[in-house]
């Protein structure tokens, strides 16, 4: 697998581990990756209900089950984010 590092973080990170601050490159990496999870929160993935919920509709719509959104349509799904931010304590 290819690491996709920049020549100069390679660099570093070689180096880190010749002065002995890491065993090697892939612990230098691992403690990177940990230090990336302690200080940011895993990303929020979608469940698989809701991505069956996506493709059924993707279904629906090439079957020609479909219909332009009205305006009001779109301020009721407004008003739903709001709802469902709110509940989770995020501000839409």
């Amino acid at each position: 697998m290819s690491n996709g590092l920049s020549p100069q973080n390679e660099q570093y990170l070689a180096q880190a581990v010749a002065s002995g601050l890491y065993p090697s490159v892939e612990a230098a990496i691992d403690a990177a990756v940990q230090a990336l999870r302690e200080k940011n929160p895993a990303p929020e993935f979608v469940p698989d209900e809701h991505a069956d919920l996506v493709d059924e509709a993707l279904a629906e719509s090439a079957a020609g089950k479909s219909r332009v959104m009205t305006s009001e349509d779109w301020a009721r799904l407004r008003q739903l984010a709001r709802e469902v931010a709110a509940a989770s304590g995020q501000r839409v």
